[in-house]
């Protein structure tokens, strides 16, 4: 069998879009359609891999009719109430596109963390949507549901095991801006066309046009905000409580975090508040014993992160990319220990880490030319960008900010200092610890860069973040001290029309071509026009 696969493998490696960059035949997009990105035919990887890639498709189409299944009206009457439902059919295309060029054990790696996602993702969006009273859901059927700002991690829910935490933001706007790039701008719109100015961050308009849209599903009895991760978040959870017009709470985070004996007695009492309002508005009382076996349950994904990283800083990993950064955001933005199956997942690709550590396996088929730290938000997955530049210019992302993350272990035993890691761990929450949580947050990018070994940093450069523009400069001199090739990633967040695919791209290209006089490894991925698509 293996001489047979051998055999078949030689004879059409001439369609494997590797193969063809490397002869100078073509390469990956040679495949596909211009202006739309799509593709006209599966990426050929050899029998095994084109078999895998294949199955696990055909894997997460069963997750999507499962899904379908669970709840065939509400789910019929979610595609005709809310347009952002219609854009969760590109999720297909985006994960092709976020594997390209992945083979063997990276290819493995990535799918399985991937199936993880789209089996939460898709369970989600058929419960929530079933219990929906847009959709005709029964006021006491939809008051098991707790509407929660997005990025307050959802651990603490899990004291609360009869009822279902819902992320308000992720289904319209957090997920689905990473697989269509079209969506987005349509409620930037909105909000504009009520007058939001038209310079504020592009997320925070989204946001605030989903709500003015009445495109959030409507659930639950009351809703908690924060005023994360910026100023111009605070009015959007103020236009939001305004719209979805429930009690509400605003479990306000402390900006600077970084000193326990300041910001900590701020973060429990207001983490004790958040609990006690949702036993309030509930009826219900914080369970420690569900929350301990869930904290459990995210220390485990905690120490597993922690020792990734560890393979990371070799070189000798098949956790790479846009499969590490987006499975890593996920894990702990939207299932934060409440769902056991990615403890399951972690635990198996913890073995494959191991054994290619072991072997010294070098993903890609050892063509990294440079290994680089991403600090990048959403842009960077619409546009496949961790994914891209590899496949490009052999850039390696080793890690992005979203890994980053609050990685803090949870008291499993005692509830006081439960209460106070639980705090930690929201003050370590998605871009407040990033971008908006003082200076020497975002100056760690160095250190994190010098620890996994990287000779590059690419950095986020969003031109309507009030923040991030202020450091533009200083990061450059750091960079030229610090001998770190430095890229500024242009881009819009969530607005493609302002700052485009291309565009971003560029920003490398320019870097790579003229300052450090590289040939790209396929140059069919230098210039493309993918703007109409997904």
């Amino acid at each position: 069998m293996g001489k047979l696969i051998g055999f078949i493998d030689d004879k059409l490696k001439r369609f494997d879009p590797v193969w063809r960059a490397e002869n100078g035949k073509g390469g990956q997009r040679s495949r596909y359609h211009d202006v739309t990105g799509v593709a006209k035919y599966r990426e050929w990887r050899g029998v095994k891999d084109t078999m895998f890639d294949y199955a696990s498709w055909l894997n997460n189409v069963l997750a999507m009719v499962k899904m379908v299944g669970s709840a065939p009206v509400s789910i019929m009457k979610g595609f005709w109430e809310y347009r952002w439902m219609g854009s969760y059919l590109g999720t297909f295309m985006f994960i092709d596109r976020l594997f390209e060029g992945y083979r063997g054990e990276e290819l493995r790696v990535a799918h399985a963390q991937m199936h993880a996602i789209v089996r939460s993702l898709t369970g989600r969006i058929g419960y929530i949507l079933s219990h929906d009273r847009r959709l005709g859901a029964s006021q006491a059927k939809s008051e098991k549901l707790v509407p929660m700002d997005e990025v307050l991690p959802e651990l603490f829910m899990t004291g609360f095991p009869g009822l279902y935490p819902v992320p308000l933001q992720t289904l319209p706007e957090f997920i689905i801006c990473d697989v269509d790039q079209h969506i987005e701008p349509y409620y930037i719109d909105v909000a504009e066309s009520f007058g939001l100015p038209a310079d504020v961050c592009s997320r925070c308009a989204a946001e605030t046009g989903v709500a003015l849209d009445d495109a959030f599903p409507l659930v639950g009895k009351a809703l908690i905000t924060t005023n994360m991760p910026c100023n111009a978040s605070e009015a959007t959870s103020m236009f939001q409580r305004r719209r979805v017009g429930l009690p509400d709470y605003q479990a306000t985070l402390a900006m600077i975090h970084n000193d326990d004996e300041l910001a900590l007695p701020f973060s429990r009492q207001i983490m004790k508040e958040t609990i006690a309002f949702v036993e309030e508005q509930y009826g219900v009382k914080f369970n420690w014993d569900a929350f301990f076996k869930a904290a459990r349950r995210i220390n485990e994904q905690n120490n597993f992160e922690l020792e990734k990283w560890d393979y990371m800083k070799t070189g000798y990993t098949a956790e790479v990319g846009v499969s590490e950064t987006l499975y890593k955001l996920y894990e702990w933005q939207s299932v934060n220990g409440a769902d056991p199956y990615f403890n399951k997942v972690d635990r198996k690709v913890m073995k494959r880490l191991r054994k290619c550590y072991e072997k010294k396996y070098q993903p890609f088929g050892g063509k990294t030319r440079h290994r680089a730290f991403l600090w990048g938000p959403s842009a960077v997955y619409y546009t496949d960008f961790p994914t891209w530049v590899q496949n490009c210019w052999g850039i390696a992302i080793v890690l992005n900010m979203d890994s980053t993350m609050g990685f803090n272990m949870i008291d499993t035993e005692d509830p006081d200092k439960a209460i106070d890691d639980l705090a930690r761990l929201t003050q370590k929450a998605t871009m407040r610890h990033m971008a908006v949580g003082g200076w020497d947050n975002v100056n760690a990018v160095w250190e994190w860069a010098h620890n996994f070994n990287c000779d590059m940093v690419l950095m986020n450069d969003n031109i309507a973040c009030k923040g991030m523009l202020g450091v533009h400069a200083i990061m450059e001199e750091q960079a030229r001290d610090l001998g770190f090739h430095f890229i500024f990633i242009e881009h819009d967040l969530e607005d493609s029309r302002t700052v485009s695919r291309q565009n971003m791209r560029d920003c490398v290209n320019q870097y790579m071509s003229i300052v450090l006089n590289e040939e790209p490894l396929d140059p069919t991925l230098l210039n493309f026009d993918d703007s109409d698509a997904y």
